[in-house]
Formats: C-alpha cells, sequence, structure tokens
C-alpha cells in the first residue's frame, strides 16, 4: 500500500506542537515562615551590653589542713552536696600512728605528776618534822609544777592529733556544687593545697569585664537587666554588688559582680549571661535574633510581620531603627508589641502581602 505523499509533514507539524506546550505550572501555597514574638527590654536597649558568666556568690577552693595521700574521693564534678558530707579521705594510719603516740605521751606525763605529787607530799611530811629544809621541799614544789606543765603540754598535742585525725575527712561546710575536682585517688597532697572547688547554694552573680573607662557607665545605671542564654525570652533584674579597683594588667579591664536580685532554678553555673544596662527607659525597644532583621530598600531596615485574615496569613514590612548588634542578635527600637508575630528567618525571600504559613520557632516543625 502505497503512503500519501502529505501524510508526514502534517503528522510532523502535530508532534512539534504537541512537544512545545508545558504543562500548566502547580498551583503554589503560602510559604512557610518561622515566626517568633520580639522580646521588651523595658529600658536597657540603648545603653551598654556586657557579656558575662553565671557564678556563686560564694566559691571556695576546699582543701585538706593536713598532709597525706588521697585515699578516696567520694563526690563528681557537679554533684550538689548538702553540709557535713563527705567530699574526699586521706590515708588514716599516719594520723592514727600520731593519736596513739600523743595518747601514750600523755599515759606518761600523767605518771610524772601523780609521782611529782606523792614525793612532794612526803617532802612536807618531813619538813614539818624538820628532818629536810625548806629549800629541799621548795625543789620539789618546783618538779611537781614541771610535772603538771609537761602533762598540759602533752594533753595539747593529743588535742591537736586528734583534731588531725579528724582534718582526713574533707567534708562540706554548707549544701552547694561541686564545680572543679583538682586531685584523684592516689595523689600525694600538701596541707591547703586545693583538692576541689566548691559553689555553695544560694545568691547567683554574673561576672562581667567591664573595659577602663565605662565603669561609671556600670555603676550609674539606673536598669540593669540581665538575660541568660539557656532561658530565652526571660529576663532577670540586677544589682551591682562590687567592681575590682584595679584592672587586669592583660586585657585592662575591671572584673564587675553583678547580683541576680530574682534568679529561678534556671539560672546555672557557668551559663553565658548578658548584661544590659541603660541611663533610661525607651519605649518600644525589643531584642529580635539578627536574622529576623531584613530592609525595605538599602538604606531602610525592617522586619516582617505577620497579619492575620479571612483569606489566610500575610507578612508586612515594618520599618525599626537598629540600636546596637549584639552576638546573634540584635536591639531594635519600632512600633510593634510583644504580641506580634515576626518572622525570623528567610527575609530576604518576602515581600508585602504574601501568603505565608506562620510556624512557631517553639514548634517541633520549626526545628
Amino acid at each position: 500500500m502505497r503512503a500519501c505523499p502529505g501524510r508526514w509533514p502534517a503528522l510532523a507539524v502535530i508532534f512539534a506542537l504537541a512537544a512545545c506546550s508545558a504543562p500548566p505550572p502547580p498551583a503554589t501555597g503560602p510559604r512557610p515562615v518561622v515566626v517568633e514574638a520580639p522580646r521588651p527590654l523595658f529600658g536597657p536597649a540603648g545603653g551598654e551590653v556586657l557579656p558575662g558568666a553565671i557564678h556563686a556568690r560564694v566559691e571556695v577552693e576546699l582543701s585538706f589542713r593536713v598532709p597525706g595521700k588521697v585515699a578516696a574521693r567520694k563526690v563528681d564534678m557537679g554533684a550538689h552536696v548538702e553540709r557535713g558530707a563527705l567530699l574526699a579521705v586521706l590515708d588514716p594510719v599516719d594520723a592514727r600512728l600520731n593519736l596513739a603516740a600523743a595518747r601514750s605521751t600523755v599515759a606518761a606525763a600523767e605518771a610524772d605528776v601523780a609521782l611529782a605529787r606523792a614525793e612532794e607530799q612526803r617532802y612536807r611530811d618531813l619538813r614539818a618534822r624538820s628532818f629536810v629544809g625548806q629549800s629541799q621541799l621548795d625543789q620539789r614544789i618546783n618538779l611537781t609544777r614541771l610535772a603538771e606543765a609537761r602533762l598540759n603540754q602533752a594533753q595539747s598535742q593529743f588535742d591537736l592529733a586528734a583534731n588531725q585525725s579528724r582534718y582526713t575527712n574533707l567534708t562540706a561546710d554548707a549544701a552547694g556544687v561541686v564545680t572543679q575536682i583538682m586531685v584523684e585517688p592516689g595523689n600525694v597532697v600538701s596541707a591547703g593545697q586545693p583538692v576541689l572547688r566548691f559553689a555553695a547554694d544560694g545568691e547567683r552573680e554574673v561576672y562581667v569585664n567591664v573595659p577602663e573607662g565605662r565603669i561609671d557607665n556600670l555603676r550609674q545605671a539606673d536598669n540593669i537587666v540581665i538575660e541568660v542564654l539557656n532561658n530565652p525570652g526571660h529576663s532577670y533584674r540586677g544589682r551591682v554588688r562590687d567592681i575590682d579597683p584595679q584592672a587586669d594588667t592583660a586585657t585592662r579591664t575591671h572584673l564587675a559582680r553583678v547580683t541576680l536580685v530574682d534568679a529561678d532554678e534556671h539560672v546555672q553555673l557557668g551559663a553565658t549571661a548578658t548584661v544590659l544596662l541603660s541611663a533610661e527607659a525607651q519605649a518600644h525597644s525589643f531584642r529580635l535574633p539578627a536574622t529576623a532583621l531584613g530592609s525595605i530598600d538599602a538604606d531602610r531596615p525592617a522586619v516582617w510581620r505577620i497579619r492575620d485574615s479571612d483569606k489566610g496569613a500575610t507578612v508586612e514590612a515594618v520599618p525599626v531603627e537598629v540600636l546596637r548588634y549584639l552576638d546573634g542578635g540584635v536591639l531594635i527600637s519600632g512600633p510593634l508589641s510583644a504580641d506580634d508575630r515576626l518572622v525570623s528567618a528567610g527575609v530576604h525571600r518576602l515581600s508585602s502581602g504574601m501568603a505565608v504559613q506562620a510556624i512557631l520557632r517553639t514548634d517541633k516543625a520549626a526545628l
């Protein structure tokens, strides 16, 4: 059967038209965005920002009062202990031998005193019958006093040895946390050598290094707010306890201790903290992650706020003023409130009126 000559060009045209027609684009839904609320600063936004770390008000290095070999360590680093808890033990053999020797010395001194008193009484009787002179009696009286003095000395040495035998046990003077271990069983330590570092329960402080020339800003601050890294979204009131008058020779900074007035269980030893200062309270000041800051144009910083409507959630740009850049954060001032929801990531892909799906940063879907 012979093919029609005009059939193949027609089929080619049909295939070409089918290849050029692209499938319709898929419908795009709202863009998922991570949101969080701005954190009001209540005043310290325009002042100093000082990084620091959490410490206990009372931190000491505990040590044995006698030398010896460490026989056992009863606690680990990070353990919380009560007052009187046993922390470490020295080998007690030497202390027991010293105590036994001191006890024997006391017994010998007591025998000498008994003999001296008997001799004195005998010479008193002889003196009453004029068989000996007064000088001989005085000599016996002096020997009795000497024996009694030696007994007192031996008794004091026995008490000292008894105390030293108890010093082989290192106990906690107060309830607190063991923050550092410096020796292990088998180490030979001298008297007063640090064995472990101990932080007592009670007040917590932030240690900050203040540069020279900015100490007055800390002393004269009307508002001191402390933020702890492991408890985001919560602020604590602070109070300056003391500032070292002498600067560090290497860094030329002064160590300042700022007390957390209302510390709670979230304030952990060693946690990173930030001390925020200001001389005057400022309204509409907030702290945000650095990733939440965008711009409307090159000269106008802005944040993106979620707007809810019957048709769904959209975003709008809100111009703000940048007060200070922080490590991983930014302090801003603008027409915001603590109830707003701001986009905290991917702001460079947004435009005004864009439909979005808000996901809270605390939700599992945002992690």
